[in-house]
């Protein structure tokens, strides 16, 4: 109180002894704490998550792929590990499901799942961007189709003939002019022989003034390479196109129109025409952005393609007589009526007694035999006392 008048204080030499030794400590105190503050903040800094140390958590924990490095940062490592052991219970969980719960679940879960798919460049050579390999769309193909001819255009990329068909084992199997025409989906020439290995060491000739693209398809081997062909190429320059694919599934289940073809001759040349026909009306309703023609379409392109043509007419007529034949040589048989003759002991094999013999239902049988004189009177028996493999 005196000290805040203003006035003097008498301090006794143990007294501030006392104070200038408290004095001191706090300093010390004060020190300590400012070295421990700059410690923890070196400590921190020096135990900061570098590049090549996340880039490792990724590569071993693949859930962190959907975590941005900041948080990652962030995160102690035991909680690093707690995330790890979730994620694989969680996986667990998913594979004990049915097979059809799983599909069930992924289906419910599309709409939600989306990706961001960065920004990126892309040659189709040597830069690959990561959204080629995503996974496959599981929308109608015809929304895809529409889809690509909003994004792509109407005459499609560039086309390059440097695809690996090497790897499949069809290296060298479709000719220059195939290479050209199939990048492009709206495109009238596509042909089926520009995908016959026949084809492709042939040169553009002349004929007539016009140029073409090797001989016609002859054989139905030969059109069946051809088309696998046409469908391994467009798998790899258009992956998105699946009308060719519909094509194939239908001649295969119509086991190629043997049904309509079976009596006729030149029926790879038939099946060429059709193939060419419906690559074209694919084309056109590409340029009028209207769905392909799927399996289901195909069976009444076929009879109506199949109809027009002279050979239609010829199988017409066979399956007619056919029919005829096969109802005329009916008529000379009529169904015979049940008799009450045995007819397992006239060919030996009935060993019962006469008298004892009885039908399933319990009727009695004759032992009499069962030969027929006139085949114009087919309920007309011998019925004498003897077997028919004995006397007859």
């Amino acid at each position: 109180m005196l000290f805040l008048l203003g006035l003097p204080v008498e301090i006794s030499e143990d007294d501030l002894e006392s104070i200038t030794r408290e004095a001191e400590d706090f300093m010390e105190d004060e020190d300590d704490r400012e070295v421990y503050g700059r410690t923890e903040r070196k400590r921190k800094s020096e135990d900061a998550m570098s590049d090549a140390d996340l880039a490792c958590l990724r590569k071993k924990f693949p859930f962190l792929a959907e975590l941005s490095d900041k948080f990652v940062r962030s995160q102690k490592t035991g909680e690093l590990l707690k995330m790890e052991t979730t994620c694989m219970k969680m996986k667990l969980l998913e594979q004990s499901r049915d097979c059809e719960d799983r599909l069930a679940a992924n289906k419910a879960n599309l709409e939600d799942s989306e990706k961001r798919v960065k920004a990126g460049t892309d040659n189709r050579w040597n830069k690959l961007h990561e959204g080629r390999f995503l996974g496959g769309a599981t929308c109608s193909t015809k929304r895809l189709w529409l889809e690509a001819r909003k994004k792509i255009g109407l005459a499609g990329e560039k086309p390059v003939g440097s695809y690996d068909m090497g790897a499949l084992g069809m290296g060298g199997f479709i000719t220059s002019r195939g290479w050209v025409e199939i990048h492009n989906p709206g495109s009238t020439k596509l042909a089926l022989k520009m995908f016959s290995i026949n084809n492709c060491a042939a040169k553009a000739s002349s004929k007539n003034g016009e140029k073409t693209d090797g001989d016609d398809i002859a054989e139905l081997g030969e059109f069946k390479l051809a088309l696998r062909t046409l469908r391994v190429a467009m798998s790899m320059v258009l992956p998105w196109n699946f009308s060719i694919i519909a094509l194939e599934n239908f001649m295969f289940q119509s086991n190629f129109c043997r049904s309509d073809l079976q009596n006729i001759e030149q029926q790879a040349r038939i099946l060429t025409q059709f193939v060419d026909y419906v690559l074209k009306e694919n084309a056109n309703r590409w340029r009028d952005e209207s769905g392909f023609l799927n399996a289901g379409e195909l069976k009444g392109t076929w009879d109506a393609f199949f109809g027009a043509r002279p050979q239609s007419q010829v199988v017409h007529k066979k399956k007619q007589n056919n029919t005829q034949q096969s109802s005329s040589n009916n008529k000379g048989f009529t169904k015979r009526k049940w008799v009450d003759i045995c007819f397992d002991w006239n060919t030996g094999k009935c060993l019962k007694a006469a008298g004892t013999c009885v039908s399933l239902r319990g009727t009695p049988l004759r032992h009499v035999c069962n030969w027929c004189p006139d085949r114009s009177k087919p309920d007309v028996y011998c019925e004498k006392n003897h077997a028919r493999h004995t006397f007859h």
